[in-house]
């Protein structure tokens, strides 16, 4: 019989080599976690940002609040990373989300 531990099963996801970190003005770092580990409400949430990021009728300003929401679910420090992206410019946040889209190896929908 296979025994699964949930504990274990969290470590294995926080270690992913695939986490993009990012250290916040204050000096915190914030994880975006790898887009297969996200919990089931923080990965549902990503999966619609993704399709209207995707979707070629919605507005570029939609497209840039769809980005920093999918930013902000897919981290470990919700409130830090909004602060951050309400502070940085679009090329910095594009920066981040790019990163971890490369990293994470998010699907297209």
């Amino acid at each position: 019989m296979t025994s699964l531990k949930f504990t274990d099963l969290i470590a294995e996801a926080e270690k992913s080599d695939k986490n993009v970190e990012i250290e916040a003005a204050d000096g915190s770092v914030v994880k975006l976690r790898e887009f297969s580990n996200l919990p089931g409400a923080d990965f549902k949430t990503v999966l619609k940002y993704i399709d209207i990021l995707q979707d070629e009728k919605v507005k570029e300003t939609s497209k840039i609040d769809a980005m920093d929401l999918c930013l902000i679910a897919a981290c470990d420090k919700k409130d830090t990373m909004k602060e951050m992206l309400e502070l940085l410019p679009l090329s910095g946040r594009e920066a981040i989300f790019n990163a971890w889209m490369e990293a994470a190896e998010v699907p297209e929908s």
